[in-house]
């Protein structure tokens, strides 16, 4: 069939039971109620702009309320069993209906809206998003099975109106009820009964290419500028934007319109589902697919249901490309699940051979030769290694100074144990040529006294310079400038009440350093969006 035939096949074609009550472009077939034409139009369509959700929401919670609820919405009042406001009504009356089609008393109505037409989502979005000052303008796809014996359709109520009931905008309603699909939802909608919620700026560059404009080169970039239609006028009404897109169908060739019943039907289906189908592939891939698949085929029949039914191998193309898509999806996500696994496993390496780096060592036990710092785990990244050999050499030179000021005290204190004062009665010049045997005998009458007691200065001394070593090394993370001093400055003995401040502080600091790793390492796991593929992956 070239373009611009327009002429519908005279074969009649087999109709499945999926198509029997499949809705056309605009209004209704031989059936408006709504129970008969979920089964082969199972998705609602709503508009509405985002508000910030409660961090304690549930998805049993209501996600749309009706006006007439909004005020004093309660939780316990939705789920009570018994009888509540919230619960609908066994047969709903034409006072309802006209309450919620006036504007006047709009505030007050019980219904919250929606539509079975996804094509009306889209072009209402457009003109109120042109037309309105909020841009934030989100299409939720809702589970129209979910609410079932609680909707009704507004052209099911509005024909039920006796003449005398009739408002004087009677016709004008069911005009927009034919168009729209309207669909009235009792009290509130649930949140598990809406599968996503995607903004119209993320919709409209994945519509097929009969919606948008032939040529967009003079276009001006804006987030509705390359749509086919013209959506800045305010009398260009949605029968007109059926017959413009259908027009736009059938003018292109047989391989494009192929193109943009599969493909194309697929790419605008998951584009309504993104992040409920990339979820649900990997928990339960088979409905993730099937969703899609009836999605893409509501979207698939829109243009023309004639063409969908001259053409059955469509339905098959739109299977097997969404069965590919949710194969990636999930290998996608799979992939992504063991990569953040990798970089918390990194993470953790990373704290430890920082802890253990950071960690104080205790001389008095080894010598400072013996001091060394663990081997990077085999999970640290390349960038942990370099910090960790920088922070070895670091506490190495710090080691080679504070030995060199120890070896430095222990020389100051030779001339105290091993050099005595010589007598004040024999002069330094004669005392220096005396034999070993005579110094000997002249040290042999000398008192013990100071023999006892310089040993005793030296041990002390010699406990303080150990002290002062062992104070170096633990503080040397947080005390650099007098662990990289020059080697060549002299020692001094410490004062009394140095080491326990020092060794204090150091305790101190290595305990705030380790609880704030831990801490950060566990609110990292706790605010991780995959923090149940972590705590699988340590158990």
């Amino acid at each position: 069939m070239g373009a611009g035939n327009y002429d519908i096949p005279r074969s009649p074609v087999e109709v499945n039971a999926q198509e029997r009550n499949a809705l056309p472009q605009y209004g209704f077939g031989s059936e408006v109620s709504f129970d008969p034409l979920v089964d082969s139009n199972p998705f609602l369509f709503r508009l509405h702009t985002p508000k910030e959700p409660s961090p304690f929401y549930d998805a049993t919670e209501p996600y749309f309320v009706a006006q007439a609820f909004a005020d004093d919405v309660s939780e316990s009042a939705f789920r009570s069993t018994k009888i509540s406001p919230y619960r609908p009504p066994a047969s709903y009356s034409y006072a309802d209906v006209s309450r919620h089609m006036d504007w006047t008393t709009r505030s007050s109505s019980p219904f919250v809206t929606a539509s079975f037409s996804f094509a009306w989502a889209v072009y209402e979005a457009t003109r109120r998003y042109h037309h309105g000052m909020k841009h934030s303008i989100e299409i939720a796809v809702i589970d129209a099975k979910a609410l079932s014996g609680r909707a009704v359709t507004a052209a099911e109520l509005l024909r039920k109106a006796t003449p005398e009931e009739r408002h004087k905008d009677h016709w004008k309603w069911y005009r927009y009820a034919l168009e729209a699909q309207d669909v009235l939802i009792w009290g509130y909608v649930p949140g598990s009964a809406v599968l996503a919620s995607i903004p119209l700026t993320q919709i409209l560059p994945r519509l097929p290419s009969y919606f948008l404009a032939p040529d967009p080169s003079h276009i001006k970039e804006t987030p509705i500028s390359r749509v086919g239609w013209a959506y800045d006028q305010k009398k260009y009404t949605y029968r007109t934007f059926c017959q413009d897109m259908s027009e736009h169908f059938l003018r292109l060739p047989v391989d494009r319109r192929i193109r943009d019943t599969s493909a194309g039907a697929v790419r605008l289906a998951i584009a309504f589902l993104r992040p409920w189908f990339h979820k649900m592939a990997t928990d339960d891939f088979t409905t993730a697919t099937a969703t899609a698949c009836v999605l893409a085929q509501m979207v698939s029949r829109w243009p023309g249901l004639w063409w969908a039914r001259e053409h059955p191998e469509t339905v098959d193309l739109i299977r097997c490309l969404v069965h590919i898509v949710g194969e990636e999806a999930r290998e996608a996500r799979r992939t992504q699940a063991l990569a953040d696994a990798g970089r918390m496993q990194d993470i953790v390496g990373g704290l430890e051979t920082l802890a253990r780096s950071f960690t104080p060592s205790r001389p008095r036990h080894r010598s400072i030769s013996s001091f060394s710092i663990p081997s990077v785990s085999s999970t640290a990244s390349v960038a942990d290694e370099d910090e960790t050999l920088f922070d070895r050499d670091f506490v190495l030179k710090a080691g080679r100074a504070a030995s060199e000021r120890y070896r430095m005290s222990i020389a100051s204190l030779k001339p105290r144990v091993f050099s005595p004062p010589p007598p004040p009665d024999v002069p330094e010049a004669s005392s220096s040529k005396l034999l070993p045997s005579e110094r000997a005998k002249e040290k042999a009458p000398a008192p013990a006294e100071p023999i006892v007691k310089t040993p005793s200065a030296s041990s002390v001394l010699l406990e303080q310079a150990s002290s002062r070593l062992t104070s170096a090394v633990s503080s040397l993370f947080h005390s650099a400038s007098s662990a990289t001093a020059p080697a060549t400055t002299s020692a001094t003995a410490p004062r009394q009440g140095d080491e326990p401040t020092l060794d204090y502080y150091a305790r101190t600091a290595s305990a705030l350093l380790t609880g704030f790793f831990l801490g950060t390492f566990l609110t990292l796991c706790v605010l991780s969006p995959h923090r149940r593929e972590i705590a699988n992956h340590w158990t």
